[in-house]
C-alpha cells in the first residue's frame, strides 16, 4: 500500500516509491530506495516536490507504525544518528525483509545452470577469440553477433547469477584475454540489474563488457603474458590499450555509446590518477565506474602469469581498501550483486540472524563464511558461531548487507572487533 506524504514528513526507515513532479526537482537518479542515513533524509526533505509516495510494505515496520498512528518523529530520527558518509545520490540497496516475512525462494538448480553455463562460456570464448582475430586483421568490429551472445549470458544470469560468474572465474592463464571479456560482460549485466537499469542498458553494458579490452590486440604477447614487472616502455604500451580499443570501435558501425565509454575509461580512477584521460569523480560516467570495478574484480580473482588468484572475499576486501580507486557506494552495490562481501561486512541471514563476514570456504572459495551473533527477533546477542553458506544455498542464505546504524550498534567498529575476536 502506498502512502502519499510531504517530503518533510519522511523518516529514516521509509521506502520511497516515487516522487511527484519533475525528476530534476529531486537529487536522486532513482525513484525507489530505502531511506537509511541522515544524509539521505536531508536530501529527501529538501527535495522541491509537493509530495512523494512511501511503500508501506517495503518500509521498516516500526517507522511505518509510528507514521500510521500519528506518532510524529520516528525513534530513528536524524539527530540521534551517528555521522556517516555523505550520500552521492546513489540508491541504497533494496530493503531487507523482516524475519517473519522471509520465505525460502525457488531457484533453478545451481548444478543444472552451471552445466548450461559451461557450454555458453565455451561458445562465448570462441566468439570473442574470432572478434579479436578479425580486429587484428584490420576489419571493423561487427556488433550484431555480440548482441544475442550478451542476451544469452544475461538469461543465464537471470536463472542463477552465481553459476556462470563463478564458472568463468576459473579460467586458465592462456585463455585469460578472451574469457576476461566474457566475465566482464556477465559481471556488468548482473551489476546493471542490481542497479535496476533498463533492459536496453543491461544489453549494451553486456556488449561493452565483451568489447572493453579489444585494444589489447595492440599489445605483444611477450608483454601481455610477462610474469615479472613491466619496464617503463612496456607499461606505456599497456596503458595505451584503452585508446587503441576506442579508436577501433569508433571506426566501426553501430557500437553502443556505453561500449565506447567503458572501453576508453575502464582504467580511470575516481581520484583522477587513472588513464588515459585522468578523469575524476563526477567526470566519470556511471558506466565507466561500473566497468572499472568489474574489470579489476575479474582480473584479481583470476590466475594470471604474474599472480595467483584471490578469492572473491579477499578481492572485495582489498578493493574496498584502495583509497581513491573506485566509487565506494557503487563498490558496495557490486558486492551486493554477487552476494559476496568484504571481510567485516554486517549481513542478514534468512534465519533472521545478523552475522559478520569472516572469509571464504569450500571448493574454489565460492562459499561465504559468516559469524552469526545477533537475533533480529529477540533484539539480542548470543554466543557467536560460524556458518559456511554455499552460493546454491536456499535456507539459510545471505539475504544481503544490513545497516549497523539501524540496529543501534552505536560503536560498530568496537562491536565488530569484539565479535571477530571471539
Amino acid at each position: 500500500m502506498l502512502l502519499r506524504i510531504k517530503p518533510e514528513d519522511v523518516e529514516i526507515g521509509m521506502y520511497i516509491h516515487a516522487f511527484e513532479g519533475r525528476w530534476i526537482d529531486h537529487p536522486f537518479w532513482r525513484n525507489r530506495f530505502l531511506v537509511e542515513t541522515p544524509e539521505q533524509l536531508a536530501l529527501v526533505r529538501g527535495a522541491e516536490v509537493p509530495h512523494l509516495f512511501v511503500d508501506r510494505a517495503r518500509s521498516r515496520r516500526a517507522t511505518m507504525a509510528n507514521a500510521a498512528h500519528g506518532a510524529g518523529r520516528s525513534k530513528y530520527r536524524a539527530s540521534d544518528e551517528k555521522d556517516g558518509p555523505v550520500s552521492s545520490g546513489l540508491p541504497p540497496a533494496d530493503p531487507l525483509p523482516t524475519p517473519d516475512r522471509i520465505k525460502p525462494q525457488k531457484r533453478s538448480s545451481y548444478a543444472r545452470e552451471r552445466r548450461r553455463a559451461a557450454a555458453l562460456v565455451d561458445k562465448s570464448k570462441h566468439a570473442v577469440f574470432d572478434m579479436f582475430e578479425e580486429a587484428r586483421l584490420g576489419r571493423a568490429v561487427e556488433v550484431a553477433p555480440l548482441v544475442p551472445l550478451a542476451q544469452s549470458i544475461g538469461q543465464s544470469i537471470e536463472r542463477d547469477s552465481k553459476a556462470l560468474i563463478n564458472l568463468v572465474r576459473l579460467k586458465e592463464k592462456d585463455e585469460y584475454t578472451y574469457l576476461h571479456s566474457v566475465a566482464v560482460c556477465a559481471l556488468m549485466m548482473n551489476f546493471a540489474r542490481q542497479l535496476d537499469l533498463g533492459e536496453s542498458e543491461v544489453r549494451d553494458l553486456g556488449v561493452a563488457g565483451l568489447l572493453h579490452d579489444l585494444g589489447k590486440i595492440a599489445i605483444a604477447d611477450a608483454i601481455l603474458m610477462k610474469p615479472g614487472a613491466l619496464e617503463r616502455h612496456e607499461r606505456t604500451v599497456v596503458e595505451n590499450h584503452p585508446m587503441a580499443g576506442f579508436d577501433l570501435l569508433a571506426a566501426s558501425a553501430d557500437i553502443p555509446e556505453a561500449a565506447l565509454d567503458v572501453c576508453r575509461h575502464h582504467h580511470e580512477k575516481v581520484d583522477g590518477t587513472g588513464y588515459p584521460d585522468r578523469l575524476r569523480g563526477d567526470q566519470l560516467s556511471l558506466y565507466a565506474r561500473m566497468g572499472a570495478i568489474c574489470d579489476v574484480y575479474d582480473a584479481v580473482t583470476s590466475n594470471r602469469p604474474y599472480k595467483q588468484a584471490w578469492t572473491p572475499c579477499e578481492a572485495l576486501t582489498a578493493m574496498q581498501s584502495w583509497e581513491g580507486h573506485f566509487d565506494r557506494q557503487l563498490l558496495e552495490r557490486f558486492a551486493d550483486s554477487l552476494g559476496i562481501f568484504p571481510v567485516g561486512t554486517l549481513v542478514r541471514l534468512s534465519t533472521g540472524l545478523l552475522g559478520i563476514v569472516i572469509g571464504s570456504d569450500g571448493e574454489c572459495a565460492e562459499d561465504v563464511v559468516v559469524r552469526a551473533f545477533f537475533d533480529c527477533d529477540a533484539l539480542d546477542e548470543f554466543p557467536p558461531f560460524d556458518q559456511s553458506i554455499a552460493p546454491s544455498a536456499e535456507h539459510p542464505r545471505i539475504v544481503g548487507r544490513d545497516s549497523p546504524t539501524f540496529w543501534r550498534f552505536d560503536n560498530w567498529d568496537a562491536t565488530r572487533h569484539r565479535i571477530l575476536g571471539s
